[in-house]
C-alpha cells in the first residue's frame, strides 16, 4: 500500500511540476523569449536547435504533465520523463562544470544553476526512475484482468 501511495504521489508531483514549468515558459508570451536566451546561454546546441528546443520544450512538458497526472501509458510516459529529467541533468552539470553562468529556468524564474539545483532536479529525476520502475513491475489492468 505504501508504494501505491508514493507511485501516486511521484505521478502528482512530476506531473504539476511539469505542467506549471511548461506554463511559465510560455506565459505570458515574453517570457518564450527569455526561455530562448536561457537555452542559448548553456553554450551546448547550435542556433537553429537553440530555437528549436526553446519552442517545442515547453508544450512538451505541459504535455507531458498532463500525461503523468492522467497516468496514460504510464510505462512510456514515466521512462520518458526519467530520461528528459536525466537529460536536464546533464545539461545543467555540463554547463556548470564548464564555468558557465546561466540560468535553470525550470520554474520560470532565473535561478543560477548550482549544486542545489543540480541535487533538486536529481531528486526529481529519482522519482521519475521509480515511477516508470513501479509502471514497469506492475501488471497493466487489461492483462491483470485477463484481457491481454
Amino acid at each position: 500500500m505504501t508504494w501505491r501511495i508514493l507511485h501516486w504521489l511521484c505521478r502528482l508531483v512530476l506531473g504539476g511540476l511539469f505542467l506549471y514549468a511548461g506554463f511559465t515558459k510560455l506565459y505570458p508570451p515574453d517570457h518564450r523569449f527569455l526561455f530562448e536566451m536561457a537555452v542559448s546561454a548553456y553554450q551546448l546546441l547550435p542556433p537553429w536547435a537553440v530555437i528549436v528546443v526553446a519552442r517545442t520544450l515547453p508544450w512538451l512538458e505541459v504535455a507531458l504533465g498532463a500525461i503523468l497526472i492522467a497516468g496514460w501509458k504510464l510505462r512510456y510516459t514515466s521512462t520518458f520523463t526519467a530520461l528528459l529529467v536525466g537529460g536536464f541533468i546533464a545539461a545543467m552539470g555540463i554547463t556548470y562544470a564548464r564555468g558557465i553562468e546561466a540560468d535553470c529556468r525550470s520554474f520560470g524564474f532565473g535561478e543560477a544553476i548550482s549544486p542545489f539545483t543540480l541535487a533538486r532536479d536529481s531528486v526529481l529525476w529519482l522519482m521519475a526512475v521509480y515511477l516508470a520502475g513501479y509502471a514497469w513491475r506492475t501488471r497493466p489492468a487489461a492483462a491483470a484482468a485477463g484481457f491481454s
